[in-house]
């Protein structure tokens, strides 16, 4: 989901562009832990809830971190670039989540164009961000002004999930972040006693977690909706999503200090994350709409998930199945088969 982008710095353009696989392992560990997240949503034991509302304190504010730090780093930015690799496989799979829904619940669910599906917001947010970075980058104190923004863009009832504006807007400190990194900011997170302090984080994170789960509302941290829809007022909202923000700086960097390590089959994940991404909810629709079996315990089925969402990652990052896929997402293929077409009809023409 995050392994290509689009950078806006002209200096980049003339360095030889080599991939970091450990930002693709870490990019692989978020994948599997947003299917996981996503395969466990439907169970409703205080387990479950836990680990749900852990994963949502950090896996997206660190995704969209990488998002912006991957922007940074590529060779130059195309606004037609930008616009086939995210708004193409945007439209295709508004459509495939509307057909898998209407099957899955037995009624017609048509696909609306303004109205991100499920998970699909993230391509019109990440089109987004990286259509502004350039604007973004030349901001003074671009994290902070981002984090006001965020902020504000509670208070607005027009701000919502049309066109994932809402959570454009959320979520735009931590793209911005990325963008502003600096590689030697790495190394200092990496350090031993800093490691120490960002895995009590996520202990102490896992701990609020368990104690909050049965009333703290997790739509806080989906950043998708005004204030006066989560029943706040101006003022309370903007201490809660601060507190969410600040919440998710912190973990976020606390992930960035314990990766940085590499595995093979968890950089392939990462390569092919949007793959991953955008396929895996069409499988977890009939068990978000109708659960899943009681016949066995909660653990159980959040073991079977964490093996499935693994599997799932491991199988869909093969090069068999990418290329499969590919007409899903790509719409350079379907440009290079029509060219190819007419070259043979040229050809058989002459």
């Amino acid at each position: 989901m995050v392994n290509t982008a689009a950078s806006v710095r002209p200096d980049v353009a003339k360095r030889p562009r080599t991939r970091d696989r450990s930002i693709d392992t870490a990019v692989g560990l978020l994948i599997v832990l947003v299917v996981w997240g996503h395969a466990i949503a439907p169970l409703s034991g205080p387990i479950a809830e836990t680990f749900e509302q852990w994963l949502y304190m950090f896996h997206m504010p660190a995704f969209v971190f990488l998002s912006g730090y991957l922007t940074r780093k590529a060779s130059h930015w195309s606004p037609t670039k930008i616009a086939t690799r995210l708004l193409f496989p945007y439209a295709v799979f508004q459509v495939l989540h509307s057909v898998v829904l209407s099957l899955t619940v037995g009624d017609l669910h048509p696909p609306q164009l303004l109205v991100p599906a499920w998970t699909t917001w993230y391509l019109l947010s990440l089109f987004a961000w990286r259509m502004a970075a350039p604007w973004i980058q030349r901001i003074p104190y671009a994290v902070p002004v981002t984090f006001a923004i965020a902020l504000g863009a509670g208070t607005i009832a027009v701000i919502g999930p049309d066109l994932s504006l809402a959570r454009t807007l959320g979520f735009l400190p931590f793209f911005a972040l990325g963008l502003v990194w600096r590689e030697e900011w790495f190394a200092r997170l990496r350090a031993l006693p800093v490691r120490m302090l960002a895995f009590a984080a996520f202990v102490a994170a896992g701990v609020f977690s368990f104690i909050t789960e049965d009333g703290l509302s997790r739509r806080i941290f989906f950043l998708h909706e005004d204030y006066a829809d989560l029943h706040y007022t101006d003022v309370d909202g903007i201490a809660v999503r601060a507190g969410v923000l600040l919440t998710g700086f912190v973990l976020t960097l606390a992930f960035v200090s314990l990766t940085g390590w590499t595995r093979r089959w968890l950089a392939q994940a990462g390569a092919a994350s949007l793959a991953i991404y955008l396929l895996h909810p069409l499988f977890l629709y009939p068990g978000r709409e109708n659960g899943y079996s009681t016949a066995i315990g909660e653990g159980a089925w959040m073991g079977l998930m964490a093996v499935a969402a693994v599997g799932f990652a491991f199988l869909v990052s093969r090069p068999i199945v990418i290329r499969a896929t590919r007409p899903l997402m790509d719409l350079n293929w379907w440009m290079s088969l029509v060219r190819e077409r007419r070259a043979r009809a040229k050809g058989a023409a002459s």
